[in-house]
């Protein structure tokens, strides 16, 4: 049946609408705007003469500017040196159109500008911070140049009084004047930028005079071989390089002067050498230092000892395999490292290998108060025969220890014998986290022989908790439906004992 409406009530519903959106206060409006992406909230400029201008008072822009390769086809004839060349002008263009958009807005407390990879005009980057400085903002993140290319930092940099946290990717080379400062910065990130200098890095960091967190990702090693982060306020720093990098080799320090760091996350080539100093209240830290081609080993031992040093009064410290693969080239100096006092958390991830085990039960000796210890695998070389050495045990496994937890549990026998081994001689322990391989998982039977093995060694105040495992590279793909259905039958939740 034909459906008709009456042309009056369709302009009476189509008034009453226009009404509502027209009427709701500006604020309203505002935050509709805000959660829109910044450039669709500037194109409601066209909406109507109410929304002409109602952009402008929005205090976050977020502009994201994808590579101009990223949306070439490869298929298509016409990307050309030419059509590159044609995206370069677009997007600085589009950096004009920033600029212009900063200086009519009245307020920008968060803007974020990203073009990645891209060829962009210094002079275009000079203008963007020369409209982004007059207002009071408190969050920048900038994301754009290419390594090829050269850039000043502007002294109109240091007219960012408000500045509370910034994010600098910089794809320059970069020169940072003398005089930047910036009185209220507390969250610096330093990503993929190549410093022209020594003195360029060292005069970024000194006009941070309240810096509490503090991260260099992946930036470049050409022009520097030591750098000194001396950071009084310092709460939390991160330091991550990429370990492809050509530019990295021995002889490369970085000493870390920070009385009142907290927080450590390191995860870089072991050649180069940290010097900690100071790190008195240090509470958490997470030491990775990986290396993809052979090392020297010796270097790269005396560098993770000297690092783990000046970690000893952390309270909580995770390593990562290729840490302790340093450590093992020098084996008989593991005696240099120090007693960790204050260890109370200890997590070792990724697969521990043969030749690191012993690296590790040399720590686990210098950890008197240790409580949780997290391992991904059992402890193979501890084994003598049928039982593990009595008197090579941790005095933390006797006095301290009262968390265990396997992140990939097989149920080989001498991971069960290990288990059955820290049940004996662990009297503080309350609980023990086992997660099991798929393959185990599917294998009622057997599941069910390692419950009772543990039952019968395990005290009344521990509980054993099966659950499925974070990680398993044992089964293949073959059977990984088989046996994600059976994780589901067997362990809907976590089993215990």
């Amino acid at each position: 049946m034909a459906c008709t409406i009456s042309t009056d009530a369709y302009k009476i519903q189509k008034h009453n609408v226009d009404d509502i959106i027209s009427n709701l206060p500006e604020g309203v409006l505002l935050h509709i705007l805000s959660l829109l992406p910044t450039k669709d909230a500037v194109r409601t400029s066209i909406l109507a003469k109410k929304w002409k201008q109602l952009w402008t008072y929005l205090s976050a822009f977020d502009f994201n500017f994808r590579h101009p390769r990223y949306d070439l086809d490869p298929r298509n004839q016409n990307n050309t040196e030419n059509s590159l060349l044609d995206q370069k002008n677009k997007e600085n263009s589009l950096l004009d159109l920033v600029g212009r958009l900063l200086h009519e807005s009245y307020r920008v407390e968060r803007l974020c500008v990203q073009i990645f990879k891209s060829v962009i005009d210094a002079d275009k980057v000079n203008s963007l911070i020369y409209f982004a400085a007059k207002h009071k903002m408190q969050y920048l993140k900038l994301s754009l140049g290419h390594p090829d290319d050269k850039f000043v930092l502007p002294h109109s940099f240091s007219t960012f009084e408000s500045l509370n946290e910034l994010w600098l990717g910089l794809h320059f080379t970069l020169h940072i004047p003398s005089g930047i400062h910036f009185p209220k910065l507390k969250t610096l990130v330093v990503s993929d930028v190549t410093f022209a200098n020594e003195k360029s890095f060292q005069r970024l960091f000194s006009g941070c005079s309240v810096l509490q967190e503090l991260t260099l990702h992946d930036w470049s090693w050409e022009n520097i071989m030591h750098i000194n982060i001396a950071i009084s306020t310092l709460r939390e720093l991160t330091i991550r390089f990429n370990m492809l990098s050509e530019d990295i080799h021995d002889d490369m320090t970085v000493m870390i002067d920070t009385p009142n760091l907290l927080y450590l996350r390191c995860r870089c080539d072991p050649t180069i050498q940290f010097i900690p100093v100071n790190l008195t209240s240090i509470v958490d830290a997470d030491i990775d230092l990986g290396f993809l081609y052979p090392p020297n080993e010796l270097y790269t031992a005396k560098c993770a000892i000297e690092l783990l040093s000046g970690l000893s009064n952390v309270k909580s410290l995770k390593l990562a395999n290729d840490t302790l693969e340093s450590l093992h080239h020098t084996k008989d100096t593991l005696h240099l490292l120090p007693l960790f006092d204050n260890l109370t958390h200890l997590d070792v991830y990724s697969v521990i290998s043969a030749k690191t085990n012993e690296v590790l039960m040399n720590i686990l000796q210098k950890t008197p108060k240790l409580e949780v210890l997290e391992i991904p695998a059992a402890v193979l070389n501890y084994l003598d025969g049928e039982d593990l050495i009595l008197n090579s045990v941790p005095c933390c496994f006797n006095s301290s220890l009262n968390r265990l937890c396997f992140s990939n549990f097989y149920g080989n026998e001498y991971e069960i014998q290990f288990v059955t081994f820290i049940l004996k001689n662990a009297p503080y322990l309350r609980k023990i986290d086992i997660h099991c391989s798929r393959r185990l998982i599917a294998d009622i039977e057997k599941l069910d022989d390692v419950c009772n093995q543990f039952e019968d060694v395990c005290l009344e105040s521990c509980v054993v908790m099966f659950h499925p495992s974070y990680y398993d590279d044992e089964s293949s793909d073959d059977e990984s439906d088989e046996d994600e259905a059976a994780n589901s039958e067997v362990l809907p939740a976590a089993e215990s004992l």
